[in-house]
């Protein structure tokens, strides 16, 4: 049977007995002129307590659609979002949760399409967005409504995929909830624990419906049968997500990837798929999986098809992201030319400013010359932002590893009280680990390649070094975005802001002009509310001249924002005064205070720093269920290793490489099951408790 015939009966079931007891208009949801005729019969008011409905509102049936009401204005009435959710038999639930517009937005669009039988949603979105939260209180809407009991999420990374678990529930090792954005939902009714997984059969156990699990895109392809054996059970019972969706290309033309092959067919098995995406295009400039593309008037490039969105622009214009500061390092390149001796020429040395020609970037930024001032400035600029809350903390994305290796050495040779971090690929585990340390420990700043890139949540974050050669829009907008998220435990939005340290090259500069356009936009929008803002033949060989950077040194610095640009020597200049006043604000927020008071800058008074709240004890990270049953693991292997040394038998002493092997099996007669088969909380809790006293079970 098609699957499209599939998701026709099983909505079908859904229906269940309400089918046989009343006639259900076909049509479910409001449509989008309906809406508009709602809203305007409505005043732009709610109907129940007449506050203006803000993005988000909700269409809602007179005569509930599940008693036979129709979807017909005249039997819709427009509320706002805690009416609605106050009203019915099958809505009393006490949430928290209030969605941004992006996320109610999105929610709304799902369910949308859904009703008219299309089957997946793409949605683009810039980093800090919430779009975590909208998918999960999105599951929470479906499974409330009977149409999904499963959530399967798919992640490019380890980091994210944990994440995805722990941000939204954790519990200890009974599974009672100790935290999470899950709390934002009345417990008697919601998506229950999305559970990391990599092979575990089965993905979910049997007696969890209502929940979740997420991987990674690796896991998918290395592990693919025990996925789709997984969708094939649950057809047309659970909502596919493909988080980061740029990691899986469209294969049409043979450029695609293997992951997203295998998400095209769990696909086929959803009820639904939610495709994310931070770009409309991957690196490599193949289409997304899944979706459409349509011809752009202005550029002539075609266009993502997207059916709900959120940019920079709405993250200013709803306070959850930062206004930037870009501080831009030009620099003077010497390239030198070797000719071909025949030719009787001498070598050339050709020399140029980066801000003029950006193609010797690569080059330009593996020489100590170049970099060094730039990591210099970021040092500076996160002290200076520590001056207002000494939690916060910055990121160097460095081109590859051993560039990551020199700077951390250059930092700690040079900095030694800074408190840094390195995070990159050829650490594996360790690298997660460290990606987690600076999240819930007390750091100052950390060094990376990539690794702290797409979807690492840290709004401590608020300076951003770019020490990389790669200026494709969507990378850059990843990348900053990590410092561009409003941190809760920080000043008011609009007081906080990002310092962004890049080379001043001719892309980079193209990149800040799209970035202060998006930010203009979103300022421009809180003020409309009246918000308060702050030749040869052919054939024939060729020697080719042999061509190479000589040396590449740092010059000046400037800094551009959206209020104002800095030039080198005004730069300079103000940063002297900020050292004499002990300041830490922007230099373009300095420049700009300076001109408005029209006087001598020698009598001018800085701002203080903003009183720091007292330092309160670390956080210990939160850990996934895995990671929860690794610690039990390893400590009943502590308990049996601790019995075979109070018998004396150690690793020194001959046959302990024996004895181990009898204590663990021992161990696995005892449980029922090896320690590769504890898979559980359970299981785990149950091993340790027998390896605690593994002395009954041993001879």
């Amino acid at each position: 049977m098609a699957a499209d015939s599939l998701r026709t009966v099983s909505w079908a079931k859904q229906r269940g007995s309400r089918a046989l007891v009343v006639d259900l208009d076909p049509r479910r949801f409001f449509s989008s002129s309906q809406r508009q005729r709602l809203y305007e019969n409505a005043e732009g008011r709610c109907q129940r307590c007449l506050e203006p409905l803000n993005e988000g509102w909700h269409a809602d049936h007179r005569i509930p659609w599940a008693d036979g009401g129709r979807t017909e204005v005249e039997n819709g009435q427009a509320l706002c979002n805690p009416c609605n959710l106050l009203k019915g038999r099958d809505m009393h639930y006490r949430d928290a949760f209030v969605p941004r517009p992006f996320q109610a937005n999105l929610i709304d669009r799902v369910l949308e399409r859904i009703s008219a039988g299309e089957d997946r949603t793409v949605v683009l979105a810039s980093p800090g967005s919430g779009k975590t939260l909208a998918y999960q209180s999105l599951a929470t809407r479906l499974i409330r409504e009977g149409m999904i009991d499963y959530i399967a999420v798919f992640a490019p990374r380890t980091a994210l995929a944990e994440q995805c678990e722990i941000g939204w529930m954790t519990t200890d090792t009974s599974g009672n909830v100790t935290g999470g954005l899950c709390e934002l939902f009345d417990a008697t009714k919601r998506l229950g624990k999305i559970r990391h997984v990599v092979n575990e059969v089965p993905l979910i156990p049997s007696n969890k419906r209502n929940s979740g699990f997420v991987a990674t895109y690796s896991a998918l392809v290395t592990n693919e049968e025990t996925f789709a054996r997984w969708a094939t059970r649950h057809q047309g019972r659970f909502l596919l997500v493909a988080d980061e969706a740029q990691f899986c290309g469209d294969d049409t033309d043979g450029g695609g990837t293997r992951a997203g092959e295998l998400i095209k067919r769990l696909h086929e098995y959803a009820l639904h798929t939610l495709l994310l995406t931070g770009t409309p295009y991957r690196a490599d400039n193949q289409k997304l999986i899944l979706a459409d593309y349509e011809p752009h008037q202005d550029s002539g490039k075609e266009r993502l098809v997207r059916h709900a969105e959120a940019t920079y622009i709405d993250g200013i214009a709803e306070n959850y992201l930062r206004t930037f500061e870009m501080k831009l390092t030009d620099a003077r390149i010497s390239k030198r030319t070797m000719s071909d001796p025949e030719t009787g020429r001498g070598d050339s040395l050709l020399e140029f400013n980066l801000s003029d020609d950006g193609s010797e970037l690569k080059a330009a930024l593996k020489d100590e010359r170049t970099w060094q001032p730039l990591v210099d400035l970021v040092v500076k600029s996160i002290r200076d932002k520590q001056k207002f809350n000494r939690a916060y903390r910055g990121l160097i994305s460095c081109m590859q590893q051993a560039e990551a290796k020199k700077v951390l050495k250059y930092l700690q040779e040079t900095y030694p009280d800074l408190r840094v971090g390195l995070a990159v690929s050829a650490d594996a585990g360790a690298a997660g680990q460290a990606l987690t340390d600076f999240k819930f420990k007390p750091m100052d700043l950390l060094v990376t390649v990539r690794m702290a890139f797409i979807g690492y949540d840290c709004p401590e974050i608020t300076v951003v070094g770019v020490l990389t050669n790669y200026r494709d829009e969507g990378h850059l907008q990843q990348l900053v975005g990590r410092g561009l998220r409003v941190w809760k435990e920080g000043p008011r939005a609009r007081q906080q802001s990002c310092i962004i340290v890049a080379p001043d090259d001719p892309k980079m500069q193209n990149f800040l002009n799209v970035l202060r356009d998006e930010e203009m936009q979103g300022l421009r929008i809180l003020q409309e509310r009246g918000e308060a803002l702050d030749e040869r033949e052919p054939g024939e060989p060729i020697q080719e001249a042999f061509s190479y950077v000589e040396s590449s040194v740092a010059t000046t610095t400037r800094a551009a924002s959206n209020d104002t640009d800095v030039e080198a020597d005004d730069f300079l200049l103000i940063e002297g005064y900020k050292v004499m006043a002990d300041s830490g604000e922007d230099a373009t927020k300095l420049k700009k205070i300076l001109e408005f008071a029209g006087v001598s800058v020698q009598n001018e008074t800085v701002p203080p720093p903003r009183s720091e709240p007292s330092a309160a004890t670390p956080a210990a990270a939160p850990k996934t269920e895995r990671a929860q049953i690794e610690v039990l693991k390893s400590k009943a292997a502590d308990a049996v290793k601790s019995e075979l040394a109070r018998r004396g038998v150690t690793p020194d002493k001959p046959g302990y490489a024996d004895a181990m092997t009898r204590a663990n099996f021992a161990l696995k007669q005892a449980c029922g099951f090896s320690a590769d088969e504890t898979n559980t909380l359970q299981r785990a809790e149950k091993r340790l408790q027998v390896a605690l006293n593994i002395s009954k079970h041993l001879a």
